[in-house]
């Protein structure tokens, strides 16, 4: 397979490059990331300014690679128009270093990359890991990674739908398994502290608490209980619920 592979956590991040040297083994690996860190970039575009594009070598990993100075959306537009120079067989997006579930595929750049590919009738998968600042061993969630797009490419690997897996940061004996699941539904309790800067100007800086449910059949729920999680997205965000009901109303 031809496969594209972006991030939001840039280029130089260690989960981009494990991934590209456990999938370039078997396909044909074209890199296209940030220059720099966009995470929570969400779907956002550059359209006001021109994008720089560099081609980088990265040791190790044999495969075409480019920086690119824009959002992980922008990888994915300007990869597929400009670099790749053929038909790309799938997009994967990854490995983020933090979850992507619940309400942070709505703010995630990696998840929001995937999104795009599915927009250009591309396949795309968007990898995370459950970490932040402690040691992780990323050779884990890529293995992962290669057994959802081995599953799929052969069973179902469809150009609109994106296939959102998360793992937890447990050694491998203590993964359960795989659970498709549902989006669940976690907030940030946000506070902004006031702060003075250096050039004495007053910023504001988040720091949220994470909240939320523990609803049973969700993301949230399985990551809890140890588990690997699968969930089908899509762009479409009409609530096709209540379609009828706003239909009677107006």
């Amino acid at each position: 397979m031809r496969i594209l592979l972006t991030n939001d956590d840039g280029i130089n991040a260690e989960g981009i490059q494990v991934l590209a040297r456990h999938l370039e083994k078997d396909n044909e690996v074209i890199i296209a990331a940030p220059s720099e860190q966009r995470s929570a970039s969400s779907h956002s575009i550059t359209v006001r300014t021109g994008i720089f594009v560099k081609e980088e070598k990265i040791d190790g990993i044999k495969s075409r690679a480019y920086s690119i100075g824009g959002t992980p959306a922008d990888c994915v537009r300007l990869a597929v128009d400009r670099l790749v120079g053929g038909k790309v067989d799938l997009v994967m997006s990854g490995i983020n270093q933090g979850y992507n579930v619940g309400i942070d595929v709505v703010y995630s750049g990696t998840v929001s990359a995937a999104i795009e590919a599915a927009i250009c009738k591309i396949p795309s998968i968007a990898v995370s890991l459950g970490v932040v600042d402690e040691e992780c061993d990323y050779n884990i969630p890529a293995d992962f990674a290669e057994k959802i797009l081995n599953t799929a490419r052969d069973k179902y690997l469809k150009d609109d739908v994106v296939l959102n897996l998360n793992v937890p940061n447990l050694k491998r004996e203590e993964l359960k398994g795989i659970k498709v699941c549902k989006t669940g539904f976690k907030m940030y309790d946000d506070t902004y502290m006031e702060k003075h800067d250096d050039d004495n100007k007053i910023r504001y800086y988040q720091q949220g608490k994470l909240t939320g449910y523990d609803v049973e059949e969700t993301d949230l729920y399985y990551i809890k209980r140890g588990y690997v999680t699968l969930t089908p997205l899509h762009y479409d965000l009409t609530n096709y619920q209540i379609l009828n009901e706003v239909k009677k109303i107006f």
